[in-house]
């Protein structure tokens, strides 16, 4: 199955945790709810379980630091299992590794980007803890995981009232899952500097 939650329109932001398929072409259900209404929010998967971490929130703005936790084997709300060490937004990098799921980046309010890695562990239900930093202080970009590394790629930096895209880069970032420690530049780009852009992995 793939999830989708949160979210927004320019008039309501959602609650919603929508579920699709993959054996047939079929629209989504809903099948559940986040625990508070968010978007730009940060999404990890266990075996077991999705998260929705961070994200934009009406209710106390700009940001939350809430992460939200749904099983797969039954269609049912998320509860709130823990916190980041920031409340932030704005298309964080969300990853996963076998154990834990990490957020990358980020916006904690306009105009601050932040360039924490946060971590929390799939084991327990227990808050994220700062284990690196990104090169740079970045928001927007697209979140990857192999098996051994988190990417980083694309994203924003800082540059008040810029053209439209003149303060994206092409960069890739990746850092270890074996250990805590900062992200180095991956030494490849992606084609165009960019922003704000979906990740999938095979």
């Amino acid at each position: 199955f793939g999830y989708d939650s949160g979210g927004n329109t320019p008039t309501t932001v959602y609650t919603t945790i929508d579920k699709f398929p993959f054996a047939s072409d079929s629209s989504a259900t809903s099948s559940g709810d986040l625990t508070l209404a968010r978007f730009a929010s940060g999404g990890q998967s266990s075996s077991v379980s999705g998260y929705t971490s961070g994200g934009f929130d009406p209710a106390t703005p700009p940001t939350t630091d809430t992460i939200d936790k749904f099983p797969f084997s039954s269609d049912t709300n998320a509860t709130d299992v823990g916190n980041l060490t920031q409340a932030r937004g704005n298309n964080m990098g969300g990853n996963s590794s076998e154990s834990s799921g990490y957020n990358t980046g980020g916006t904690t309010g306009p105009p601050a980007i932040i360039n924490t890695i946060d971590k929390f562990p799939f084991s327990t239900d227990t808050n994220a803890t700062d284990v690196g930093d990104l090169t740079a202080v970045l928001n927007g970009g697209s979140g990857q995981s192999s098996v051994t590394f988190a990417f980083y790629s694309g994203g924003g930096v800082p540059n008040p009232s810029p053209p439209p895209g003149t303060n994206n880069v092409a960069d890739i970032e990746k850092f270890p899952f074996a250990s805590d420690s900062n992200s180095v530049d991956a030494g490849f780009d992606l084609s165009q500097a960019r922003r704000f852009g979906a990740a999938q992995q095979v």
